[in-house]
């Protein structure tokens, strides 16, 4: 048989294969990109949005399409146990507020500033009308 591609030495039948096992290789970055894990419904959409994309195109059998699909709907499904656990873990201890010593508007306590100035005129514009 005659050799079609030189540069691998194989027929053009097998470097027709070779060419498609290569180009279905690749598509591991098309599928994934820059996603580092598929923690939540948005990353996992996106994969199987490619994925259409990429059968739609032939570009990737559908029997390893259909096993891709079945992958992202297992993780799927365990997205709200993942939530449960989270939830369930204790959370992380903020920072404590105390605010016990701060003065009390409602007796004027401790209020110093513009505060006691507005009560003191209001004070005094009282006294004002009740005597006239």
């Amino acid at each position: 048989m005659a050799v079609s591609d030189p540069d691998s030495g194989l027929c053009s039948k097998h470097a027709a294969d070779r060419q498609k096992e290569l180009d279905q290789a690749d598509l591991a970055s098309v599928l994934i990109g820059d996603i580092q894990e598929f923690r939540d419904a948005v990353t996992i959409n996106h994969s199987l949005g490619e994925l259409y994309k990429l059968l739609a195109r032939n570009k990737i059998t559908p029997r390893r399409a259909a096993v891709m699909a079945y992958t992202c709907n297992l993780l799927l499904r365990t997205l709200p146990a993942i939530a449960r656990d989270n939830d369930l873990q204790p959370e992380q201890p903020g920072p404590m507020f105390d605010f016990s010593d701060w003065p009390n508007p409602g007796d004027g306590s401790g209020i110093k500033g513009p505060a006691v100035v507005r009560r003191a005129a209001a004070a005094i514009r009282d006294q004002a009308k009740t005597s006239s």
